[in-house]
């Protein structure tokens, strides 16, 4: 069978970049150091901060320029600035994206559910400063048994909980015989 179509949603038009792999950072609190900013915005909205720890493990954030549609963005470019050591001249807003290179700091990747697609997914929580001397932290924080769940029955997978697995009595269909004398009441 042949397939037709053509690409309405992808502007990249070269196909190696899908073959990027990677191995990324998932949520936790992690020393990183910026290794290098994207732009793949054609309407430049936005920039892409590449972090890196030092196991290689990467984590990329989005981060909107000016002007801004909302008040939060402001501040959020503003703090990410500042807490690299990038110095504006505020109110201005300008600064050489060049100048984030090899800045280090400490992440703070937290997991956020996803409702419509109902898996969780990694979301930069906040960035602290990092100075040199400071403890090199990595710290994952694997998904919770609780987080699976959520993800199963979002997805219609419904597996027997431990519980159910070890109570003989969770798929019985009948009455259950008791003699009155093995009763506790």
């Amino acid at each position: 069978m042949r397939i037709n179509g053509h690409a309405q949603h992808i502007k990249e038009t070269n196909q190696e970049a899908f073959l990027k792999g990677g191995d990324f950072l998932g949520a936790g609190e992690f020393t990183v150091k910026v290794k290098d900013v994207e732009f793949n915005d054609k309407e430049n909205r936005y920039f892409t901060v590449v972090f890196e720890n030092g196991e290689g493990k990467q984590y990329k954030h989005n981060q909107f320029v000016p002007p801004f549609q909302q008040d939060f963005q402001e501040k959020q470019y503003v703090e990410l600035l500042s807490r690299l050591g990038i110095k504006l001249n505020l109110p201005d807003l300008t600064f050489n994206t060049d100048d984030l290179i090899n800045k280090f700091g400490t992440i703070v990747l937290k997991h956020k559910l996803n409702e419509d697609q109902g898996k969780y997914f990694v979301r930069l929580s906040y960035l602290k400063v990092w100075n040199k001397g400071d403890e090199v932290v990595n710290k994952p924080e694997p998904k919770t048994d609780e987080m699976k769940r959520e993800e199963q029955l979002a997805n219609g997978e419904q597996k027997p909980s431990i519980s159910d697995e070890s109570n003989p009595f969770a798929n019985s269909n009948g009455p259950i015989d008791i003699s009155d004398d093995d009763l506790p009441f």
